[in-house]
């Protein structure tokens, strides 16, 4: 976290920290909400899924802040499609708690907007 938080321009201390409670950064949540907790969608083939698209939107809720040394379990959801025309717009909240206790800690929500491949 703290080579993301430095890459992304954090500087302070609460996502630097050498040692303590270090927390993450704004934004740390799509390293492992966007890229793994949506990978199981690209294997259902009835789903159809395909890498011809365009990342709509995203956003975050945290319940508690993050932390190095946390261990989340992370269960993604598809909320919605909608057929636009040659689009289709695919909403995926993956929801992400505790392992230990399962209390709440960060949600995620994001579109997807994939393109129909031509025949």
């Amino acid at each position: 976290m703290r080579e993301y938080a430095l890459a992304t321009g954090h500087t302070d201390g609460r996502y630097t920290a050498e040692e303590g409670d270090v927390l993450a950064p704004p934004g740390f949540a799509a390293c492992f909400t966007v890229t793994r907790g949506g990978a199981g969608m690209w294997a259902d083939t009835e789903l159809g899924a395909h890498w011809n698209l365009v990342h709509g939107s995203q956003e975050y809720s945290y319940h508690r802040p993050v932390r190095v040394g946390d261990l989340l379990r992370c269960t993604p959801h598809i909320n919605d499609i909608v057929d636009r025309g040659r689009m289709e717009l695919l909403t995926l909240q993956v929801d992400c708690v505790d392992a230990a206790t399962g209390e709440p800690v960060v949600t995620s929500r994001g579109t997807l907007i994939f393109f129909h491949q031509e025949p």
